[in-house]
């Protein structure tokens, strides 16, 4: 008999779980909806006529700029450029690179970045609550 009501309750507390992880993502859902909700009426809020002519100006501007430059001297000022001493100083900066990218923890890296996830997930679901309510 006692094994039975182990049984029960266990299950018991599987539906309890499974109910509160099922709320959870509800409230994560609502949240979303609620940020999604802000973001777009920023995006409501842009005035994409305005944003096109400046778009407009700056490509003017740049063209203006590439038709100033110089191909030739630029050519020449290239072809002087001593290729052999830039490869060595490439292959420097790798190396210390290399040593930099070793230096990394990634392990601490993924640990943050779960810890980041986590936040957001429980960020969504506050939202989401307090839509619901």
């Amino acid at each position: 008999m006692g094994e039975l009501k182990n049984l029960v309750a266990d299950n018991q507390d599987i539906v309890v779980r499974v109910k509160a992880a099922g709320r959870q993502a509800a409230m994560a859902g609502l949240g979303l909806v609620e940020v999604l909700k802000a973001e777009g009426e920023k995006l409501q809020a842009i005035d994409f006529n305005a944003k096109g002519e400046e778009l407009k100006a700056k490509a003017l501007e740049l063209k203006t700029k590439l038709q100033a430059v110089d191909v030739k001297a630029e050519v020449e000022g290239l072809k002087a450029l001593d290729l052999n001493a830039k490869a060595e100083e490439l292959k420097a900066l790798a190396v210390e690179l290399k040593g930099k990218v070793l230096a990394v923890d990634a392990k601490a890296e993924v640990e943050k970045l779960l810890a980041d996830v986590q936040k957001l997930f429980a960020e969504l679901v506050a939202k989401g609550e307090q839509r619901a309510a």
